[in-house]
């Protein structure tokens, strides 16, 4: 399977000749025990894997085997990629998001490869018959973990961070608790969404002739995918529970663009401080 010459052990043959395009890749494989599909995996070479994705990795790709273990993020980013080429799996409209956020020379070389791999079409940028195939063994093969965010944009757009998911998790649920104590108060911040785009709200109660109403006095959003952005920014409004109440007051007062201007100030006033200990 692998050419010497060829870094990712691509041969003259075009994928589909002697493989079912319409098969995810790697369904060549063999277990090697009496569990269907259990590890480990033999290919028609008789060399043995772990997993497809290791035999994608290694065989196909031609990375060394050593960097499998942090082949993961990688992995998933080809295929939300993949995905997002391919159109089947996700909106259309995501295409009109930026994936290497403005980086035109990382867009280019990440599609050249893909492409000079045989996973795109370099006429058409479309997928090949072999990236449809890698496209649904990755989709087949992700973990609980990865699976929690659609393959696509959200996935690239949430793992954009420089905190793993086990962060991002435990923030999400850091949320959760605060907000049920949040929940009793007159005034208080709440995470929602708006348009599908996470946002923050500061619900307040106002009071009418009949009934006391509970209505949105401010409101902020984020991209969509931001969600841990989002929560971040509740957690810091959190810290400052105790000016809820005030901050309302400087919204009935002077309107929401107020609150905002005085929360700019204060997010940087805060980043200042950190900096001098």
């Amino acid at each position: 399977m692998m050419a010497g010459h060829n870094p990712f052990g691509r041969t003259e043959e075009r994928y589909g000749a002697n493989r079912h395009p319409g098969l995810p890749w790697g369904y060549w494989l063999i277990s090697s025990t009496s569990n269907p599909g259990g590890s480990p995996l033999i290919d028609e070479d008789g060399k043995i894997w772990q997993s497809v994705r290791e035999a994608f990795w290694v065989d196909r790709l031609g990375f060394p085997p050593k960097q499998f273990t942090r082949s993961q993020h990688v992995l998933e980013f080809i295929a939300s990629y993949l995905a997002i080429a391919d159109g089947r799996f996700v909106e259309p409209k995501e295409h009109i998001f930026d994936i290497f956020r403005g980086d035109r020379h990382l867009a280019e070389f990440f599609k050249l490869f893909l492409t000079v791999a045989g996973l795109l079409s370099g006429a058409q940028g479309g997928l090949t018959p072999e990236g449809r195939a890698v496209l649904m063994m990755l989709i087949a093969t992700r973990t609980e973990g990865d699976a929690d965010d659609e393959v696509g944009m959200r996935w690239i757009v949430a793992n954009q961070t420089v905190e793993g998911r086990r962060e991002r998790d435990d923030a999400a649920r850091r949320v959760q608790i605060d907000e049920q104590v949040a929940a009793r108060m007159l005034h208080r911040f709440t995470t929602d969404t708006i348009g599908g785009m996470p946002a923050i709200k500061l619900i307040g109660l106002r009071i009418t002739r009949e009934i006391p109403v509970r209505s949105t006095m401010w409101s902020a959003t984020w991209p969509v995918g931001h969600d841990h952005a989002r929560n971040r920014f509740y957690a810091w409004l959190v810290e400052r529970i105790d000016r809820w109440d005030d901050w309302s007051a400087m919204v009935i007062a002077d309107g929401a663009r107020a609150l905002s201007e005085h929360l700019m100030k204060l997010a940087f006033c805060d980043r200042f401080i950190g900096e001098r200990r």
